[in-house]
């Protein structure tokens, strides 16, 4: 069987949850004869690639607009791989994604991982809400990623004929076995008592309930990556005084892995 996953960036262009999702599913499912083709948007080069057994196709991103790349090239790309694939898989949300597949009109079945709300931009969600709700319609299955998320999504409730839950796994046979070196080093630098966070830092992730949350607490908090958010959460860090919480920035596998085996949780 062959999979094309659809999503506006990949491994290794960035590293947020949606992208090691695809990258782990790719990776895992060549096991059972599933072969994974990944199409993306790059503002890099264009170019193909083999990463772990799948292909990676990364097209130029054009221009941005509301948090929404766009491609010309995409409709090229994506219409010649969905020709090849047995399905299609598809990442929610990026409007862009919707424009594609009606233009393309590649008569393959298809699938939707919901993996989020559009929050922010609610002006611009009443323009793309005819769109969304033709794209949903339109695809053979949704899958949504918690039974929590989907009780309390209002788009998904209105599919609920189409939608299947299935929780995100991870394959912790491909973590990297830290090194005793690396233990050391991050265990005398931090001990083994404080919460860690690890991820990109945007707006949804409720880093600014946390840093509220931690004021006075006699315990540390560890925020690994980085993301749009970097500038405002330091911020307000630094206008509440706060030496608790520490920014660690991007760090390799390797460390990332050390520190939440040391970390509280």
């Amino acid at each position: 069987m062959k999979v094309l996953h659809f999503y506006r960036t990949a491994i290794p262009d960035t590293m947020g949850g949606v992208e090691q999702f695809i990258h782990q599913m790719a990776s895992g499912c060549v096991k059972h004869g599933v072969h994974s083709t990944v199409l993306s948007l790059t503002h890099g080069q264009a170019q193909v690639s083999s990463i772990n057994q799948y292909l990676s196709y990364r097209v130029k991103c054009d221009f941005e607009l509301a948090s929404t790349d766009f491609s010309l090239s995409a409709f090229f790309e994506f219409s010649k791989l969905a020709k090849a694939a047995d399905i299609v898989h598809y990442h929610y949300p990026w409007p862009f994604m919707d424009l594609v597949h009606f233009f393309c009109r590649v008569n393959k079945p298809s699938i939707v991982t919901y993996h989020s709300d559009i929050i922010r931009q609610k002006n611009l969600l009443k323009l793309y809400r005819p769109l969304q709700r033709l794209f949903l319609a339109d695809v053979n299955r949704i899958v949504a990623t918690s039974p929590h998320y989907f009780e309390t999504s209002e788009v998904l409730c209105r599919y609920k004929n189409k939608v299947s839950v299935i929780p995100i796994g991870l394959d912790k046979t491909t973590y990297i076995q830290p090194s005793l070196d690396r233990e050391a080093y991050w265990l005398k630098k931090f001990g083994d008592d404080f919460f860690v966070f690890v991820g990109v830092l945007r707006y949804y992730k409720g880093l600014d309930v946390l840093i509220d949350a931690v004021k006075g607490a006699p315990f540390r908090v560890l925020i690994i990556g980085i993301g749009p958010m970097e500038t405002e959460l330091k911020r307000r860090v630094a206008i509440h005084g706060l030496d608790n919480v520490i920014f660690l920035g991007k760090l390799s596998d390797e460390d990332k892995i050390v520190l939440i085996k040391l970390s509280r949780a």
